[in-house]
């Protein structure tokens, strides 16, 4: 008999901190109404995930708006917006107290990358303090080496809220008493304008705008 037709995966660009938080739960989800779709997933820093988004080598990513030249042929959903936030392993000489963005330079600092909107955000932030990110930064975008950092040492991790969500109600890290007003962003889904997505983009869209802002599945129907 004839060999069965190649089946074309499902090719979701994600960003490093997306990644690790509310795409999981809708790839759970996804899985459970497409029990027989391949997935292919890509991390990497937005600009990135853009371009191959724009080239055709993504079917759609979860990541954040970019400047207007980037955008040029693609359209955005806004999905929920998160802050930055600090955390530390349990039994930080910062934790349980109130602190200040000044008193985390006394510590070696886990932050993102360069070039990237938290990273930019974290500069901007210590800038509204009057301050500057020090030397002797840890840059990264790999949640599992920022996590590892933190849990073994005196470090303070500068990340988005979902990145440490999981972290956090395991009791991992704690997350400190510090005010990080202006440092919102938006995270959403991103599509070529001009295609006509695939049923399988568009199901997987629907579940992720069916997420609860507290991004848990607790009132989703599993069936």
């Amino acid at each position: 008999g004839a060999a069965e037709p190649a089946r074309e995966p499902l090719r979701i660009g994600a960003l490093p901190t997306v990644a690790g938080s509310v795409l999981p739960e809708a790839l759970v989800e996804l899985r459970r109404v497409r029990a027989d779709l391949d997935i292919r997933i890509r991390t990497d820093p937005n600009a990135v995930l853009l371009s191959a988004l724009a080239a055709g080598a993504l079917d759609v990513v979860l990541g954040r708006m970019a400047e207007p030249s980037r955008m040029v042929g693609l359209s955005f959903e806004l999905l929920y917006a998160e802050t930055l936030i600090l955390v530390v392993r349990p039994g930080h000489p910062l934790a349980g107290r109130s602190v200040s963005v000044a008193d985390a330079l006394e510590h070696p600092l886990v932050v993102a990358t360069s070039g990237t909107v938290p990273r930019h955000a974290t500069e901007a932030l210590f800038e509204r303090h009057g301050l500057r990110l020090p030397v002797g930064l840890i840059e990264t975008l790999d949640l599992a080496v920022a996590r590892g950092v933190v849990r073994r040492s005196d470090a303070v991790w500068i990340t988005t809220e979902r990145a440490a969500r999981d972290d956090l109600a395991d009791g991992v890290v704690r997350r400190l008493d510090v005010p990080t007003a202006g440092t919102v962003e938006p995270v959403g889904v991103l599509r070529r304008s001009a295609d006509a997505s695939s049923a399988a983009v568009e199901d997987f869209v629907t579940i992720l705008r069916d997420i609860p802002v507290d991004g848990t599945w607790q009132d989703f129907p599993h069936g």
